[in-house]
């Protein structure tokens, strides 16, 4: 008897189990009760978002009004200087691929500074795109330093650039970072959370190779790393954040993306930056806005390989 009522009592004790595993199983199936998107998957989706994006964006200029302040050390306000820099920067902005190269370069072609128009536009434009003599390596430094030859501070940067963390999204570059999704919803530098915080994920993100993206001169790495805010669902990023530290500056940069009546696609809309020079203690920031997006056609002819 006792053998027989145990016999009986052993399916009670097995059912239950059997019947959670299989209601898990018809639940994972219905329509309404959908997984969550792994970060491999996300991150394939922003992969071809960037991809997609970087191709529209090269084909628009927008106009960029950027403000940028510094606070000097005290050996400049002794030899006169005031200790206290201040520029207005109206510019073009747009992404550029030289002939030969494999990646898209943001170009703030400035146009007046403080008021003043920029006289040697032309010639400088025509030096940089139309110079068939120059190597593609020049070409680029030339192109980055142009963008940044009226950034002011004693911090020397060509990364104040909107879409440069874009890049390390692009397939050929995000296998260089680790990315991990982070809790910590809120951004840097004066720029308000996305309204659509049941639907964003923020993915934080590290370079780990060598030879970093961003370097020093003389050739030394600055590792990047920072934060996305992106759409689990389309890949689209809202925000980007970059950041870079090492024991000379540390450097954050932060911007927000939004979608403008002039076009179809997100564009950059503002960009918050802050740099501090741990050497003499300078401090610089600087805010830009965009607007005035313009389509652009870039006609090619024999006689001049870029032409604008």
């Amino acid at each position: 008897m006792a053998s027989t009522s145990a016999g009986r009592r052993a399916p009670s004790a097995v059912m239950p189990v059997v019947g959670v595993a299989l209601a898990l199983v018809l639940g994972s199936a219905l329509p309404g009760l959908a997984q969550e998107p792994s970060l491999w998957l996300v991150l394939i989706r922003a992969t071809r978002y960037v991809e997609e994006l970087h191709a529209q964006l090269s084909g628009v200029v927008m106009e960029e009004r950027y403000e940028q302040q510094a606070t000097l050390p005290a050996v400049f306000a002794r030899s006169g200087n005031d200790g206290y820099q201040r520029v207005t920067l109206r510019s073009d902005y747009l992404l550029v691929r030289p002939e030969g190269a494999q990646r898209y370069f943001g170009f703030r072609d400035v146009f007046e500074v403080d008021g003043a128009r920029v006289r040697d536009r032309e010639e400088r434009l025509a030096r940089l795109f139309l110079d068939g003599a120059t190597s593609l390596d020049r070409q680029v430094q030339n192109i980055l330093a142009d963008s940044a030859r009226y950034n002011i501070g004693d911090v020397q940067r060509t990364m104040n650039r909107p879409t440069l963390p874009l890049l390390f999204l692009r397939s050929s570059y995000r296998q260089r970072f680790e990315f991990e999704r982070v809790a910590d919803r809120t951004p840097s530098l004066g720029i308000d959370e996305p309204d659509r915080r049941g639907d964003l994920w923020v993915i934080a993100y590290r370079e780990t190779a060598p030879n970093t993206v961003i370097s020093r001169r003389g050739g030394v790495d600055l590792p990047a790393r920072g934060r996305y805010w992106i759409e689990p669902d389309t890949g689209r990023v809202l925000i980007t954040e970059l950041v870079i530290e090492d024991e000379n500056v540390d450097a954050l940069i932060t911007v927000r993306y939004g979608a403008p009546e002039e076009l179809e696609h997100l564009v950059p809309v503002e960009m918050h930056e802050r740099y501090h020079n741990h050497l003499s203690r300078s401090r610089v920031e600087g805010t830009a806005t965009y607007s005035r997006f313009r389509r652009f056609r870039v006609v090619v002819e024999e006689s001049a390989p870029f032409r604008d």
